[in-house]
């Protein structure tokens, strides 16, 4: 007996509405192995916060700066940079002591050196990198994640750039730096995204725990700040996080004296983060 045909248009529907009411996550397919679009599977929205402080002054972390060629950084801005352990390796001051627990794991428990070999770049730098380099390579001056100190081009002995993943370290770092407070900024499959192609031995620090969120969801760092709805605040293990208006940010009262920071965005916001443990 002939098989009736099934109408297609009428499936996909289906399966899209089956998709959100079910809180699946939705593949982005390519060229590229897929990488999942971000929903908020692992986070729970937090309720009954109760009455809420505005908070008028803060020193910003910076740490969540989307960093890019739609989002440049200002000319002016300048990072607190130190030294990395007398390496004369100059990177922003908060990642040190992140980037000196990832390096030490490393030394300590795969018997190899995680070694810099980019670090921090001051707009002159950049500017001559892009002259020396071409827009096919360098960044244009403001578009550089080095420009904030946040982000390390790392290597060990004889596997750098794209041969770092042939490396053991360099899969050990594709797969767990999110523990660290890192994240592979630019993820195989995402240049759309990101605007840059993969580059698997870029990290970049955003701080515990949204590189957790952001490498348990194979998402890139802009998705992670899109998907958040501004005013709301998200509950991730001892975490509260919310993306707010910078000039009105509130935080609930009974939470006011706990540990946070505040990261603007680089795109109109700021995402506040606060450890209620």
């Amino acid at each position: 007996m002939k098989k009736k045909a099934v109408n297609k248009s009428i499936l996909v529907p289906i399966i899209l509405m089956f998709v959100i009411l079910t809180g699946f996550v939705i593949y982005r397919v390519g060229p590229f192995p897929t990488i999942p679009i971000f929903t908020w599977t692992s986070l729970d929205k937090a309720h009954n916060l109760g009455e809420m402080t505005p908070i008028k002054n803060y020193s910003p972390s910076y740490n969540l700066l989307v960093i890019s060629k739609e989002y440049p950084l200002k000319e002016d801005m300048i990072p607190d940079i130190s030294e990395y352990r007398t390496s004369g390796v100059l990177m922003a001051t908060d990642i040190t002591e992140d980037y000196g627990v990832l390096s030490d794991y490393i030394r300590e428990n795969m018997n190899d050196t995680l070694y810099v070999e980019s670090s921090y770049r001051s707009f002159a730098d950049q500017e001559r990198v892009y002259k020396e380099e071409g827009s096919s390579i360098a960044a244009l001056p403001g578009c550089s994640e080095h420009q904030s100190g946040l982000a390390l081009d790392v290597y060990v002995m004889n596997f750098g750039g794209s041969a770092f993943t042939n490396s053991s370290v360099g899969k050990f770092v594709n797969t767990n730096c999110g523990d660290f407070g890192f994240i592979i900024r630019y993820p195989l499959g995402a240049e759309e995204i990101t605007g840059f192609a993969y580059e698997p031995w870029h990290i970049r620090y955003v701080g515990i725990p949204h590189s957790q969120i952001i490498m348990d969801n194979k998402i890139t760092l802009e998705e992670y700040i899109d998907s958040f709805e501004i005013g709301s605040w998200y509950k991730y293990e001892n975490y509260l996080i919310s993306r707010q208006n910078p000039n009105n940010i509130e935080v609930p009262t009974k939470y006011k004296d706990y540990e946070r920071t505040i990261s603007p965005d680089n795109m109109g916001y700021c995402i506040v983060t606060i450890n209620t443990k």
